[in-house]
């Protein structure tokens, strides 16, 4: 057991002074049981959705006085949350998973600009930012304005309403979040100030929404609580994985240095590989997506 355990931790001339974890088929091995890992964790949540799920709490409020936020930051006025683009937003966001797209514009071609109009807001300019699959609501906005085109829509000086729509349901065999920003500016007669209703809506896969019905999608907050969140559990397995491989490193390292032991090769190879799956596996751990 002790041949065995130096030949896998310790660099030696049985594993040719390269500790065996450290190896480079020894990483593709770690990337494989991770992919496993995640193979069994959808497998579980497919069967068990209320035990093992993806925890969200996206809050239309916070949306919106985030973005007012932002705008204030740069100098710019408030914008105010319109019922009918919140209409507009709910019904894009049905669209999308009735017909199982995610996308600006429809697979038959409609545009984001129709639901607006459906929804009774006449526009002069207008906009769409859309996320799917975050956690919180700050995360949300971090994603909107690290993108160029997100935050230059955010920060658009001619805008003056805006309107949300948070729904959760399926897309593409996946449960998923979407939020829906609408921006725009024209006839703002019948804007409204709302205080957005605390409520779960869950859509299915089925024809879109009335327009009588979207203003109740649109301005809901998704609150999803399963007894173990995946995405959290995720990411926990992966730093910890990689924790543990970075001690192996160093002392590595610190043991090539101490017993001076000279190497055929190097170990940039290895690390760099190392380095590499890290990142991979952090952005398979990551749902969280903007368009």
């Amino acid at each position: 057991m002790g041949d065995f355990l130096r030949h896998l931790f310790i660099p030696h001339h049985t594993n040719n002074h390269h500790a065996r974890v450290l190896h480079v088929d020894a990483m593709f091995v770690y990337l494989l049981a991770f992919v496993l890992f995640r193979l069994l964790l959808s497998l579980g949540h497919a069967q068990f959705p209320d035990v093992l799920g993806f925890a969200t709490d996206i809050r239309v409020e916070q949306l919106f006085s985030a973005i007012n936020a932002k705008r204030a930051e740069a100098g710019l006025g408030a914008l105010v949350l319109d019922q009918r683009l919140s209409r507009a937003a709910a019904l894009k966001a049905q669209d999308m998973f009735a017909n199982n797209y995610w996308a600006h514009n429809a697979p038959n071609g409609k545009t984001p600009w129709e639901f607006v109009t459906v929804a009774g807001y006449r526009y002069r300019v207008a906009g769409e930012n859309l996320a799917k699959n975050f956690s919180v609501s700050s995360g949300v906005i971090d994603a909107w304005m690290a993108s160029s085109t997100h935050r230059e829509n955010i920060m658009r000086g001619d805008y003056k309403d805006i309107g949300f729509a948070v729904v959760n349901g399926v897309l593409g065999g996946e449960e998923t979040t979407l939020v829906v920003q609408m921006f725009g500016a024209g006839d703002s007669q019948l804007a409204y100030q709302i205080k957005p209703a605390i409520l779960t809506q869950t859509a299915a896969a089925t024809a879109p929404p009335s327009l009588a019905q979207a203003p109740t999608l649109g301005l809901t907050d998704v609150f999803v609580r399963p007894i173990v969140d995946i995405s959290g559990l995720s990411k926990r397995v992966t730093m910890g994985f990689a924790g543990l491989i970075l001690v192996f490193v160093v002392l590595d390292g610190w043991y090539v240095y101490r017993k001076k032991i000279v190497r055929v090769s190097g170990h940039s190879l290895g690390h760099m590989v190392f380095f590499i799956m890290i990142i991979l596996l952090l952005q398979i751990a990551t749902r969280g997506s903007v368009l």
